[in-house]
């Protein structure tokens, strides 16, 4: 285990919530990582006497997220179910759990792996960023707690670490060997992920070339910055930028007075640079213009009051300055 210690408080957190109804929270539009261990949870509470009140996404419910929880059979929520106590799983942030915030109070108990913020929780927090992933405190509890995972569960809890490790391209050795701990009680990765990956559509398709064809590429040092702009599948826009040669990609969106940046790296970034884009871009830029930004050292996001032209322009200064090298457009 990580950190034995923390998973220990979780468990005796979970005990203390014996008797009650609790309900499960995902961050914004949620995730294949905060499903995932959503899903599993949900299992292990009635085996700990706790009864679950179903699980709940503000807002949105990302294509991801839908796909995943046909397959497992969650049926998610945008309402936020009447509960005695929450447990938000995978949320960095108050920001990400939107209205619901502000109706759960103190009755919230906080699971997760990201960098923390300037902006703090209510309710107890049990966060550490020894781990990759949420799913891997999860196996680690299931473990402590004697909960032997089904092999769905252990499908599942494989998307999880899968999607936050970009792929297991950034994966570390201990969360390689709980990959093989999931394959010994049978998870079934390849026949998983082809049904939450669904074959790209002609509007995501569409979403990739307008992206690669807006895109503005910026050289610091040796280091190249894609920046875009697109409405809708900016994860998959960002891979688009970092496929044909950025280094790092930005893709921004402008709603309704409101930015979002979708921030993506590839792994020598971090490896070589030492740049966290969740730490050292999006967090720091979210709390000088007083808006949201968290995430992982290869894929963050940021959101903020401004328009999109100044936001991007804010970020690529920001990097280039981290890099120590001017921001200098390459040329057709």
């Amino acid at each position: 285990m990580r950190d034995p210690a923390l998973i220990a408080q979780i468990l005796e957190a979970l005990k203390g919530l014996r008797g009650k109804t609790v309900s499960i929270l995902l961050h914004l539009g949620g995730d294949p990582d905060s499903l995932a261990s959503a899903y599993v949870l949900s299992g292990m509470l009635p085996a700990l006497s706790i009864s679950p009140r179903g699980v709940a996404v503000p807002n949105h419910i990302s294509d991801y997220t839908e796909r995943m929880a046909d397959i497992v059979g969650v049926n998610l929520r945008s309402d936020l179910p009447e509960a005695e106590a929450y447990i938000a799983v995978d949320v960095g942030s108050p920001s990400q759990l939107a209205e619901f915030y502000e109706k759960v109070g103190e009755a919230l108990i906080v699971i997760d792996h990201h960098e923390k913020g300037g902006e703090q929780f209510r309710g107890s927090i049990y966060c550490s960023t020894k781990y990759q992933s949420t799913s891997e405190i999860v196996i680690e509890l299931a473990e402590m707690a004697g909960y032997r995972l089904n092999s769905l569960e252990a499908s599942a809890l494989f998307a999880g670490i899968y999607f936050d490790t970009v792929r297991l391209t950034v994966a570390d050795p201990e969360t390689l060997r709980k990959i093989g701990q999931l394959g010994e009680l049978g998870a079934n990765p390849r026949a998983f992920i082809q049904r939450i990956e669904a074959p790209t559509d002609y509007s995501e398709r569409v979403a990739r070339i307008k992206a690669v064809k807006r895109a503005e590429f910026y050289r610091c040092g040796d280091v190249v910055v894609g920046v875009t702009r697109v409405s809708a599948f900016k994860p998959s826009a960002a891979r688009s930028l970092l496929a044909v040669g950025s280094h790092i990609a930005l893709v921004g969106e402008e709603e309704g007075g409101e930015v979002e940046v979708t921030m993506r790296q590839v792994p020598e970034i971090f490896d070589q640079l030492n740049l966290n884009l969740a730490k050292d871009v999006a967090e720091p830029i979210a709390k000088s213009l007083s808006g949201s930004g968290g995430g992982h050292a290869a894929a963050a996001k940021l959101r903020v009051k401004g328009s999109l032209d100044r936001v991007l322009e804010i970020c690529v200064n920001h990097i280039s300055y981290l890099l120590g090298a001017s921001p200098t457009r390459v040329a057709d």
